[in-house]
C-alpha cells in the first residue's frame, strides 16, 4: 500500500442503530478506497486503556462503559 491511511472508527450506538452501512457508503462516496474492514467488541479494560487520553473528561465513563 502506498499513500496516505487513516483509521476510522465507527462507534457501537451507530452500529446499534444500524448506520454502519450508511457511514461505509458516506466514506466511499467521497472518494476514500477502504482496504481493510475489522469488527471488534472492546473490553471494559481495552476501552479505558484506549480512551485513556480522556481519562479526566467527564465524558470518560460513557466512552468506556456499556
Amino acid at each position: 500500500m502506498t499513500g496516505k491511511h487513516t483509521l476510522t472508527i465507527i462507534k457501537p450506538l451507530a452500529v446499534k442503530q444500524n448506520n454502519a452501512g450508511n457511514i461505509i457508503a458516506m466514506i466511499l462516496k467521497n472518494g476514500f478506497n477502504i482496504v481493510a474492514l475489522k469488527q471488534i467488541a472492546l473490553s471494559q479494560k481495552n476501552a479505558g486503556e484506549f480512551y485513556d487520553v480522556h481519562h479526566e473528561k467527564p465524558f470518560y465513563n460513557d466512552l468506556t462503559h456499556s
